[in-house]
């Protein structure tokens, strides 16, 4: 199954640290919500569990500084 994918476009900055985001789950096609810590680094890999079918996600999602926003991808684990 191919990855589902999502970039968030003019993502907002919660707590000076915490970049609000989503990404659609792989197993159900859901959109979740999500929370992306951009000091973490420019390239990020974690698992997260849908919120609507409790499957476990893959995200990578990497940063791009000019445009200010996460591209998500997410692939069931």
């Amino acid at each position: 199954m191919l990855p589902w994918t999502f970039w968030q476009a003019g993502g907002r900055i919660r707590d000076n640290s915490v970049m609000e985001a989503g990404f659609q789950c792989a197993g159900c096609g859901e959109w979740n919500a999500t929370t992306v810590d951009p000091s973490a680094g420019g390239r990020l890999s974690y698992v997260e569990d849908c919120q609507v079918c409790c499957k476990p996600n893959v995200l990578r999602a990497q940063y791009d500084a000019s445009a200010d926003e996460f591209f998500i991808t997410a692939e069931l684990e």
